[in-house]
């Protein structure tokens, strides 16, 4: 039987890496049987290598959501994919706001991926990667902070604040979410890993993801080996935070701003490695999804009176505004914004300069200038 493999994330679990190497490794998965597809979409502020989001984004016009248009686009795109199913046994789709859109506005896309999968005959395995839950909330601000290359963050609340009335709770409930999925699809189609690189082979996620549909990473696939998606310390969030406040700041002065502090983001995060939550606050925070955490364990991963993930906190550092290191990341990215800025300004002064000579030269031969554009004119060389 033909096989859709949907990758869901969660979000923050490596999705970048999954979807760079299935796009750059197009060629070598089609020789072994599997298609990776693009689909004729666009969505501003998601790249064509996420595959999947025509699954979970509602459609709007004029301000009202359009679901009858939703459900035509889901099955126009699952249309392409039984297209791509008559050469190819396996589709690959990654997208890791499905999971949190399947918990919020995307409600129906389980049973319409059931549906259409039995009317046509093919099996659904869903591949979830699970994050500990404080970690993936902490990983989850930051990333909304940072905002993407091509959309900027209005995110302006401290952590603090974000925390007191996270809406993203609901994404955290593994457990029944995971149970969701299973009364679809059944349990032994429901691929649950945890997002940890001590469980990866090499301690690579790529490695990982390859393994679970079937195939090996060897030597003949194309992995870059550089973080896609790096979250940002703690300081260099809070530089971004406030700069999201700035009121009179245009889209390039922004961009130009977040490049700066994303090149300096890698010294700071060596230097003060921090997390949100305090030891106190993270055991306090778990404790509330431990005993789910463990039925995924037994249920999912066949390790029965084991927790889903580390829970000895006890080397956690909590980020403090106050901390000696956030004078130094400061100083970093004045400095780096100002050097970038004048060799900008030089470059731009050395091809003014270029420009003058040129007007110079034709000034001191003006004969010589004034024949040049006649022959130009009548195209004699």
């Amino acid at each position: 039987m033909k096989t859709l493999y949907l990758h869901v994330g969660t979000p923050k679990t490596g999705t970048c890496a999954i979807q760079e190497l299935c796009t750059l490794n197009q060629g070598l998965l089609n020789s072994q049987g599997y298609c990776y597809p693009e689909f004729p979409y666009s969505y501003p502020g998601f790249g064509k290598r996420r595959n999947a989001v025509f699954l979970q984004r509602p459609i709007w016009k004029d301000g009202v959501r359009q679901p009858e248009q939703e459900k035509q686009r889901f099955l126009e795109g699952m249309d392409i994919i039984r297209k791509h199913f008559e050469t190819y046994d396996n589709v690959i789709l990654s997208d890791e706001g499905v999971w949190g859109s399947s918990c919020e506005n995307r409600k129906s896309i389980w049973p319409e991926l059931k549906e259409y999968s039995d009317a046509h005959q093919f099996s659904v395995k869903i591949i979830v990667y699970l994050r500990r839950q404080d970690l993936f909330i902490d990983s989850f601000w930051r990333q909304r902070v940072k905002g993407s290359r091509n959309k900027r963050s209005k995110i302006v609340l401290s952590w603090d604040e974000y925390v007191k009335d996270c809406p993203e709770t609901s994404y955290l409930d593994y457990y029944a979410e995971l149970e969701k999925l299973s009364s679809f699809f059944g349990k032994e189609n429901i691929i649950v890993r945890r997002f940890d690189r001590n469980y990866f082979p090499n301690g690579m996620i790529q490695a990982d993801f390859l393994e679970m549909i079937g195939l090996k990473l060897t030597d003949e696939y194309v992995i870059t080996h550089q973080s896609v998606n790096v979250s940002m310390s703690g300081n260099i969030c809070e530089i971004k935070r406030v700069i999201n406040l700035l009121p009179d700041i245009t889209d390039s002065e922004y961009f130009f701003l977040r490049k700066n502090l994303i090149d300096i983001n890698g010294v700071s995060g060596s230097e003060y490695k921090s997390n949100m939550f305090s030891a106190q606050e993270t055991e306090a925070f778990m404790e509330t999804y431990r005993q789910d955490n463990r039925k995924i364990a037994e249920e999912y991963l066949n390790e029965k009176d084991t927790d889903l993930f580390d829970m000895d906190f006890s080397g956690i550092c909590k980020w403090e505004k106050g901390n000696p290191y956030l004078l130094d990341d400061i100083i970093r990215f004045a400095t780096a914004t100002n050097l970038n800025i004048l060799r900008k300004m030089g470059k731009e002064n050395a091809a003014l300069r270029q420009e003058l000579d040129g007007l110079k030269s034709k000034l001191r031969h003006p004969f010589r200038t004034f024949i040049r554009i006649v022959l130009k004119k009548l195209n004699i060389r």
